[in-house]
Parts: C-alpha cells; structure tokens; sequence
C-alpha cells in the first residue's frame, strides 16, 4: 500500500515543524507539504491533491473553518482533519459541521493523529 501523503496547514510554523518531524518516523505517511494559512492550502491541495489535509481552526486569511468548507466543496472525497488548541464541543461541533471527517486536540496529538489519520483514510476508501 502507498503511503498516505498529508499537508499540513497551521500558521504556527513551529508546531508545523513539530508534526513533520513526529510523522517523519511513520512509515505509512508521507507529509508532502507544510503551509501557513488556508489560502496557500487551497492552491497546494490543488496542485499536490493529498490524501488528508490536517488543518488548524484559527488561522489569518482564511480561517481554518472556511478553508474546509471550501476543500469539501472542491474536494468531497479528501480527507479533512481539523487540528486546534481549543478543544471545546463548540469548536469539535462546527469543525465536523464545516466539513471535518475528524478533530485532534493539539494536546493529543501524540496518541491521537496516527490511528484518526488511518481512520480517515480507511473511510474514504
């Protein structure tokens, strides 16, 4: 099976150094892009068409809720994870109503990116 290629969307270009290093070490994921706001995402996702972007709500330009809505309009088939600090159920609640297959807290990052990664991708399938 190919690896799973991810783009990673966050205005945080720290955090987006961390998670490229932590699914480096992931043999089934394959992160082909890193980019800081949702207007750069929507013109990479076009040209690289991964198989999930992982995307952070709270973003300059264009928010993290309107990015997805506009890749689940382009892109229905995609896979869509929605990354944020604020881990409330308003924030979970309008991620997955904007589109979202999944939500991650940035806190769990560690235990919870790889299994809804491959979650997201086994349902898409």
């Amino acid at each position: 099976m190919k690896p799973i290629s991810v783009l990673l969307v966050d205005d945080n270009p720290t955090f987006l150094n961390i998670v490229q290093r932590f699914l480096h070490n992931e043999e089934e994921i394959n992160v082909i892009g890193a980019v800081e706001n949702g207007k750069e995402a929507l013109a990479l996702v076009h040209k690289l068409r991964p198989d999930v972007v992982l995307i952070d709500l709270a973003m300059p330009q264009i928010s993290g809720m309107e990015t997805i809505l506009r890749l689940r309009a382009a892109w229905p088939k995609m896979g869509v994870i929605a990354l944020t600090l604020l881990d409330t159920s308003g924030y979970r609640q309008a991620a997955l109503t904007a589109g979202a297959d999944a939500f991650v807290a940035k806190d769990t990052l560690n235990t919870d990116l790889i299994p809804t990664i491959e979650e997201v991708v086994a349902a898409k399938i």
